[in-house]
């Protein structure tokens, strides 16, 4: 009888202890799974505070563009950096909008129109000048991998090269998409890309500033060395917003009433506009060289003209300096399916970008800081390059094949953070709000 009571006493003892173990377990795992739960709800609500970042944004773009300040060509970039807008807060979550450039954190996005897009004739061959030295064959390789043929130039390499290698590919011909791809090119490395920002998050991490400790090896001074990212890019686009709000004009099909109403022109003058139009060596440019400042005016107001421009201005329509402000805010040469690579900004242009590109020219370029510098609104006209000290045509026409005065891409990096663990999810979008609405061409998570 006593022994039974025992052996019934130890299997009770088993009993409970086994139950404890099961409880014990199942505490363990509903804990683990709450606490995934709010890792992940956490990440959720991270995100989408990212994304409010990005949303608020794009709206306000999508505002400016519409109803866009004329006299004011840094309305954008300082709405941009406002509180609610770079910076703001959901219920659960924040978000901060911000990025590196010319070694100083900014708020807001990032202009893609303050470098040089090397998809673009114009300006790729000043990757001689800011990259010099470049490897043997760097550049005619970088040309040949964008160029439409399979001949490669005299330095450089094709599709032959490429499918020789043990892990083949061929090159694009055609623009670069990501300023990553350029990677793939004959002699250009990861390094010359991305420099220490190995993410082209465009932010400098806190393994991107730690010395040796992780990868990439960097230099520790808090300041991101963003390698060629810093000035190259693949996503420029012309034409954009108008001053007017409307959508932009197409010269080659315009009516000369429609024309004569909106820019407030004469009726000869609208159709020589049309007329000037139809010539492709014409650029809308070629208004603002026309059009010199009094001082420098001998035969009429457009300048002085030696005897062979005589003749072939004499049959010339002329037009007032606001009037070519007019024409070039509210035109385009080019239809809107198919517009042209965007110039470089000259109000966002960092200032080593400019003596890098104007080397030997200082006083030229501290003559064109100061200008921008001491208008609260920026250079609102290309005209306004007139006023710089010892302006003439050969250097107005360098710079018109160069410069714009307002931007269309931009690259938004919104950090979302979680308030109660402090989760943090980062969301890089590419934005073109040269139509409306405001196009994303890229996005990426991290």
């Amino acid at each position: 009888m006593n022994r039974t009571r025992g052996l019934a006493m130890v299997v009770v003892i088993w009993a409970i202890a086994i139950a404890g173990l099961v409880t014990a377990s199942l505490l363990v795992f509903s804990s683990r799974q709450s606490m995934l739960g709010t890792e992940v709800q956490d990440r959720i609500t991270a995100r989408w505070a990212a994304r409010a970042g990005i949303e608020s944004t794009i709206a306000k773009m999508a505002e400016i563009s519409s109803f866009p300040e004329e006299e004011d060509a840094l309305l954008l970039y300082l709405e941009m950096e406002t509180d609610g807008i770079a910076q703001g807060e959901t219920e659960n979550g924040e978000w901060l909008i911000r990025h590196s450039a010319d070694g100083i954190e900014w708020r807001g996005p990032m202009d893609e129109h303050s470098k040089l897009n090397v998809n673009d004739e114009q300006v790729r061959p000043y990757l001689n000048i800011l990259f010099y030295p470049l490897a043997f064959g760097v550049y005619d390789s970088i040309t040949d991998w964008i160029d439409e043929d399979d001949e490669p130039s005299s330095l450089g390499v094709e599709r032959d090269w490429y499918l020789s290698l043990d892990a083949r590919y061929e090159p694009r011909n055609g623009p670069l998409w990501h300023i990553a791809e350029m990677e793939l090119i004959a002699g250009v490395e990861p390094e010359d890309i991305r420099g220490e920002d190995w993410n082209l998050n465009h932010w400098m991490d806190l393994s991107e500033d730690d010395g040796e400790s992780t990868l990439p090896i960097d230099e520790p001074d808090h300041v991101l060395e963003a390698g060629w990212s810093e000035f190259l890019t693949t996503r420029t686009r012309g034409g954009g917003p108008t001053s007017s709000g409307l959508p932009r004009l197409w010269l080659k099909a315009a009516d000369p009433l429609e024309l004569q109403e909106r820019l407030e022109l004469t009726l000869e003058q609208a159709q020589s506009l049309v007329s000037r139009a139809q010539d492709e060596q014409f650029q809308l440019t070629d208004l603002v060289l026309e059009n010199k400042p009094a001082e420098l005016q001998e035969s009429n107001r457009f300048g002085s003209l030696d005897d062979n421009d005589q003749e072939s201005s004499s049959n010339t329509v002329t037009f007032f300096p606001e009037e070519v402000d007019r024409i070039l805010n509210e035109t385009s040469l080019t239809p809107p399916h198919r517009p042209r690579w965007g110039k470089i900004n000259i109000n966002t242009v960092p200032a080593k970008l400019l003596y890098e590109m104007f080397q030997d020219q200082e006083r030229f370029v501290d003559d064109l800081l100061a200008m921008r510098q001491n208008r609260v609104e920026g250079i609102t006209s290309l005209m306004d390059l007139w006023e710089l000290p010892n302006m003439d045509e050969t250097s107005m026409e360098r710079l018109l094949s160069l410069f714009t005065t307002q931007s269309n891409v931009f690259t938004i990096i919104s950090r979302g953070k979680s308030k109660g663990t402090g989760q943090e999810v980062e969301i890089i979008t590419v934005v073109d709000r040269s139509t409306i609405p405001v196009q994303i061409i890229e996005y990426r998570e991290d």
